[in-house]
């Protein structure tokens, strides 16, 4: 019987370096790139620039929920109070996120392992 050859190591293509966000983007839209990137590790042009852009509506929601949080949601007028202005922006650039993570296609569950109901321990359990 022919004695087996040893093997040998052989390299394979290196893991490619993980994309940063935009310098552009604050830590919100940052760390919604960083998350998404882990899951996902987009790297054509166009969906790195919808992600950007998803990111940066972002960005913009969480400042306006921070505006609208010190300033209240009810302001002031010369008629009374009304609503603050903000509200209906950030609740546009939130639509817009979602709108644009469901063009790439992130918006789908990923699939169970298994068909059914989940296992014990998933969801609400007895105490």
């Amino acid at each position: 019987m022919a004695k087996n050859p040893r093997l040998t190591l052989v390299s394979g293509p290196t893991a490619t370096a993980v994309i940063e966000p935009p310098a552009t983007l604050g830590s919100s839209g940052a760390k919604l790139w960083r998350s998404i990137q882990a899951q996902y590790d987009i790297r054509d042009a166009g969906g790195l620039a919808i992600l950007e852009d998803a990111c940066a509506s972002r960005n913009n929601a969480d400042q306006m929920t921070a505006i609208i949080a010190e300033e209240g949601r009810m302001i002031r007028c010369k008629t009374g109070f009304k609503e603050h202005p903000l509200i209906r922006h950030e609740t546009a650039a939130r639509g817009l996120t979602a709108k644009l993570l469901r063009s790439l296609g992130l918006d789908v569950e990923p699939l169970r392992p298994s068909p059914g109901r989940p296992g014990l321990g998933v969801g609400v359990t007895e105490p």
